[in-house]
């Protein structure tokens, strides 16, 4: 009895030291599906986070791995009680509340397979666009996969 436990105890273990996924039905699951439908291999595809969302929203907070519940609470200026430690959040708001947001996963080491990864500065911790602003997406190999970064193109003057 005692073996089983300790055996079930292991495949526990290991299975929480798996490899973060994106997940297929999330927002950047879906932006990966778009990027991947529409530019193919190519690069300097323009996409817009408004065409993978079925919900009103006129601004999006993207946030990396390293902020704070309250950070968070703070630049959006409202309570998101949805927070998840070490987990990059992406919240969308409309008229100042918040409508959808999602915990995705990450690799503290760097970019997991299919990320998304937004023009966020090396010493930023997060970006916020409006529901009009158009991103290059360009697709990038690397060791475990590939990954999607986006480049804001065009964004319109935020209220």
């Amino acid at each position: 009895m005692r073996s089983l436990i300790v055996g079930a105890l292991c495949l526990i273990l290991l299975q929480s030291c798996g490899t973060p996924t994106v997940d297929p039905h999330s927002i950047e699951g879906k932006l990966v599906t778009t990027i991947k439908t529409n530019c193919g291999e190519s690069t300097g595809c323009m996409i817009r986070l408004r065409d993978v969302t079925d919900f009103a929203w006129d601004r999006v907070y993207v946030f990396n791995y390293a902020v704070t519940k309250d950070q968070i609470e703070n630049i959006i200026g409202t309570p998101f009680p949805r927070y998840e430690e070490f987990k990059r959040s992406i919240i969308f708001l409309d008229g100042g509340k918040v409508v959808y947001s999602e915990a995705d996963p990450t690799d503290i080491e760097g970019v997991i397979n299919d990320q998304v990864v937004f023009d966020i500065a090396a010493r930023g911790n997060y970006k916020v666009y409006s529901s009009e602003s158009r991103f290059e997406a360009q697709r990038k190999s690397f060791s475990r996969g590939v990954y999607f970064e986006l480049r804001l193109i065009q964004s319109p003057p935020m209220n």
